[in-house]
């Protein structure tokens, strides 16, 4: 009771298979590259954003230190 389907020339059963891990191993690799450059950005953009704040707070203590004086 073979069907039509069984001797049929086409693509190999193992070729599609390992083309589906080719693919999943390769979308594995792009999510981890997004992931990666996502928490990069993020980490510099905290930096900037730390970097800005203490910078005015610098400024601000620089400022009322100059008041003490005499």
């Amino acid at each position: 009771m073979a069907s039509e389907y069984d001797s049929s020339p086409g693509i190999p059963l193992w070729f599609k298979v390992g083309l589906v891990i080719v693919a999943a191993i390769a979308v594995w690799i792009a999510v981890g590259l997004l992931f990666a450059t996502l928490r990069l950005a993020l980490a510099f953009a905290g930096y900037v954003v730390v970097a800005f704040l203490f910078y005015q707070l610098g400024k601000w203590v620089g400022r009322s230190s100059n008041n003490d004086e005499p």
